[in-house]
Protein backbone atom coordinates (compact mmCIF):
# COMPACT_ATOMS: atom_id res chain seq x y z
CA UNK A 1 0.00 0.00 0.00
CA UNK A 2 1.41 3.11 -0.69
CA UNK A 3 2.02 6.28 1.30
CA UNK A 4 -1.11 8.47 -0.01
CA UNK A 5 -3.23 5.17 0.65
CA UNK A 6 -2.25 4.43 4.18
CA UNK A 7 -2.85 8.04 4.98
CA UNK A 8 -6.53 8.16 3.82
CA UNK A 9 -7.08 4.83 5.58
CA UNK A 10 -5.58 6.09 9.02
CA UNK A 11 -6.99 9.68 8.66
CA UNK A 12 -10.38 9.89 6.83
CA UNK A 13 -11.25 6.24 6.91
CA UNK A 14 -11.04 5.79 10.24
CA UNK A 15 -13.12 9.23 11.19
CA UNK A 16 -15.70 7.19 8.98
CA UNK A 17 -15.47 4.16 10.00
CA UNK A 18 -15.80 5.01 13.76
CA UNK A 19 -18.92 7.54 12.60
CA UNK A 20 -20.61 4.81 10.69
CA UNK A 21 -19.72 1.52 12.60
CA UNK A 22 -18.86 2.76 15.83
CA UNK A 23 -21.23 5.90 16.79
CA UNK A 24 -24.24 5.23 14.23
CA UNK A 25 -24.16 1.44 13.41
CA UNK A 26 -25.89 2.05 9.71
CA UNK A 27 -28.44 -1.03 8.59
CA UNK A 28 -29.44 -2.74 5.40
CA UNK A 29 -32.17 -0.31 3.70
CA UNK A 30 -31.21 2.73 6.23
CA UNK A 31 -31.59 6.20 4.13
CA UNK A 32 -28.86 8.49 4.77
CA UNK A 33 -27.44 11.80 4.04
CA UNK A 34 -23.60 12.47 3.60
CA UNK A 35 -22.53 16.16 3.23
CA UNK A 36 -19.60 17.04 1.29
CA UNK A 37 -19.81 13.23 0.16
CA UNK A 38 -16.98 13.94 -2.31
CA UNK A 39 -14.28 14.89 -0.32
CA UNK A 40 -12.20 12.32 1.76
CA UNK A 41 -14.33 11.57 4.79
CA UNK A 42 -17.78 11.88 2.62
CA UNK A 43 -16.27 9.34 0.10
CA UNK A 44 -14.71 6.64 2.90
CA UNK A 45 -18.77 7.12 4.20
CA UNK A 46 -20.55 6.52 1.02
CA UNK A 47 -18.34 3.06 0.45
CA UNK A 48 -19.06 2.22 4.21
CA UNK A 49 -22.61 3.17 3.57
CA UNK A 50 -23.30 1.16 0.31
CA UNK A 51 -21.27 -1.85 1.73
CA UNK A 52 -24.30 -1.76 4.91
CA UNK A 53 -27.10 -1.45 2.00
CA UNK A 54 -27.51 1.89 2.97
CA UNK A 55 -29.67 4.35 0.01
CA UNK A 56 -27.31 7.07 0.08
CA UNK A 57 -27.97 10.89 -0.75
CA UNK A 58 -24.96 13.02 -0.85
CA UNK A 59 -24.16 16.95 -1.07
CA UNK A 60 -21.16 18.62 -3.25
CA UNK A 61 -20.79 22.01 -4.61
CA UNK A 62 -20.31 21.54 -8.35
CA UNK A 63 -21.40 19.07 -11.11
CA UNK A 64 -17.63 17.15 -11.59
CA UNK A 65 -18.52 16.25 -8.08
CA UNK A 66 -21.66 15.05 -8.52
CA UNK A 67 -20.06 12.57 -11.45
CA UNK A 68 -17.37 11.90 -8.56
CA UNK A 69 -20.56 10.66 -5.95
CA UNK A 70 -22.15 9.04 -8.52
CA UNK A 71 -18.74 6.82 -9.49
CA UNK A 72 -18.46 5.91 -5.48
CA UNK A 73 -22.26 4.80 -5.18
CA UNK A 74 -24.10 8.14 -4.29
CA UNK A 75 -27.52 7.12 -4.97
CA UNK A 76 -28.91 10.59 -5.15
CA UNK A 77 -26.12 13.15 -5.70
CA UNK A 78 -27.42 16.66 -4.90
CA UNK A 79 -25.75 20.40 -5.93
CA UNK A 80 -26.58 22.35 -2.75
CA UNK A 81 -25.49 25.70 -4.82
CA UNK A 82 -28.03 24.63 -7.17
CA UNK A 83 -30.83 23.21 -5.29
CA UNK A 84 -32.03 23.55 -1.66
CA UNK A 85 -30.57 20.02 -0.69
CA UNK A 86 -33.41 19.68 1.83
CA UNK A 87 -36.33 20.02 -0.38
CA UNK A 88 -34.77 17.44 -2.60
CA UNK A 89 -34.22 15.05 0.22
CA UNK A 90 -37.98 15.84 1.02
CA UNK A 91 -38.72 15.22 -2.50
CA UNK A 92 -37.09 12.09 -3.42
CA UNK A 93 -38.20 10.74 0.24
CA UNK A 94 -41.63 11.22 -0.20
CA UNK A 95 -41.99 13.42 2.79
CA UNK A 96 -40.59 10.64 5.14
CA UNK A 97 -37.32 11.38 7.04
CA UNK A 98 -33.02 10.00 7.16
CA UNK A 99 -32.17 7.49 9.76
CA UNK A 100 -28.55 9.71 9.46
CA UNK A 101 -26.71 12.65 8.59
CA UNK A 102 -23.23 12.83 8.14
CA UNK A 103 -22.10 16.54 8.30
CA UNK A 104 -18.52 17.59 8.31
CA UNK A 105 -19.40 21.18 6.90
CA UNK A 106 -22.09 22.55 9.47
CA UNK A 107 -23.51 26.26 10.55
CA UNK A 108 -26.85 26.50 7.87
CA UNK A 109 -26.25 22.71 6.86
CA UNK A 110 -26.63 21.26 10.47
CA UNK A 111 -29.44 23.32 11.21
CA UNK A 112 -31.36 22.62 7.63
CA UNK A 113 -30.10 18.97 8.32
CA UNK A 114 -31.86 18.67 11.32
CA UNK A 115 -35.74 18.67 10.27
CA UNK A 116 -35.09 15.60 7.73
CA UNK A 117 -34.55 13.42 10.77
CA UNK A 118 -36.84 10.71 11.12
CA UNK A 119 -37.79 9.37 14.84
CA UNK A 120 -34.76 7.10 15.93
CA UNK A 121 -32.78 9.29 13.27
CA UNK A 122 -29.12 9.73 13.95
CA UNK A 123 -26.66 13.17 13.37
CA UNK A 124 -23.15 13.13 13.29
CA UNK A 125 -21.51 16.13 13.78
CA UNK A 126 -18.00 15.85 12.48
CA UNK A 127 -16.68 19.34 11.76
CA UNK A 128 -17.33 23.10 10.74
CA UNK A 129 -16.31 22.87 7.28
CA UNK A 130 -17.87 26.45 6.67
CA UNK A 131 -15.20 28.25 8.56
CA UNK A 132 -12.14 26.12 6.97
CA UNK A 133 -9.65 28.49 5.56
CA UNK A 134 -10.84 31.74 6.89
CA UNK A 135 -8.66 34.10 9.58
CA UNK A 136 -9.95 33.51 12.61
CA UNK A 137 -13.04 36.12 14.02
CA UNK A 138 -15.11 36.51 17.05
CA UNK A 139 -17.46 37.48 14.78
CA UNK A 140 -17.51 34.92 12.28
CA UNK A 141 -17.85 32.37 14.94
CA UNK A 142 -20.77 34.05 16.47
CA UNK A 143 -21.74 34.12 13.14
CA UNK A 144 -21.63 30.23 13.01
CA UNK A 145 -22.80 29.15 16.58
CA UNK A 146 -26.15 31.78 15.38
CA UNK A 147 -25.82 29.84 12.42
CA UNK A 148 -26.18 26.35 13.72
CA UNK A 149 -29.14 27.64 16.10
CA UNK A 150 -30.14 27.02 19.68
CA UNK A 151 -31.14 23.46 20.19
CA UNK A 152 -32.81 21.36 23.29
CA UNK A 153 -32.40 18.23 24.54
CA UNK A 154 -35.81 18.06 25.18
CA UNK A 155 -36.53 18.17 21.61
CA UNK A 156 -34.24 15.43 20.86
CA UNK A 157 -35.70 13.18 23.26
CA UNK A 158 -39.66 14.46 22.26
CA UNK A 159 -38.64 13.17 18.23
CA UNK A 160 -36.12 10.16 19.59
CA UNK A 161 -33.23 11.52 18.13
CA UNK A 162 -29.61 11.42 18.82
CA UNK A 163 -26.52 14.06 18.17
CA UNK A 164 -23.21 12.57 17.84
CA UNK A 165 -20.06 14.54 17.90
CA UNK A 166 -17.20 12.75 15.96
CA UNK A 167 -13.49 14.22 17.19
CA UNK A 168 -10.60 11.75 16.37
CA UNK A 169 -8.26 13.23 18.22
CA UNK A 170 -9.75 13.15 21.41
CA UNK A 171 -10.44 9.18 20.87
CA UNK A 172 -7.15 8.86 19.89
CA UNK A 173 -5.62 11.06 22.99
CA UNK A 174 -8.11 9.34 25.71
CA UNK A 175 -9.25 5.74 23.90
CA UNK A 176 -6.76 4.94 21.54
CA UNK A 177 -8.03 1.23 21.68
CA UNK A 178 -11.10 2.55 19.89
CA UNK A 179 -9.05 4.52 17.28
CA UNK A 180 -7.31 0.81 16.85
CA UNK A 181 -10.13 -0.84 16.48
CA UNK A 182 -11.00 1.52 13.26
CA UNK A 183 -7.51 1.09 12.20
CA UNK A 184 -8.20 -2.63 12.03
CA UNK A 185 -11.65 -2.48 10.53
CA UNK A 186 -10.53 -0.42 7.51
CA UNK A 187 -7.68 -2.55 6.75
CA UNK A 188 -9.51 -5.85 6.67
CA UNK A 189 -11.77 -4.00 4.54
CA UNK A 190 -9.32 -2.63 2.12
CA UNK A 191 -7.33 -5.91 2.03
CA UNK A 192 -10.57 -7.76 0.55
CA UNK A 193 -11.42 -4.77 -1.70
CA UNK A 194 -14.51 -3.78 0.05
CA UNK A 195 -13.12 -0.13 0.40
CA UNK A 196 -10.79 2.26 -2.17
CA UNK A 197 -9.43 4.71 -0.53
Amino acid sequence: MDAARATALAAQYCTAWYAAEEAVRLHDGDHVLIHAAAGGVGTALVQLAKRRGCVVFGTAGSDAKLDLMRQNGVDHPINYRAADFAAEVRRLRGGRGLDAVFDSVGGQTFRKSLPLLEAGGRMVFMGIAQMAGRRPSVFRALKTLVDFGLHSPVTWLKRSQSLIGVNMLQIADRQPEILQRCMQGVMELAGRGEIHP
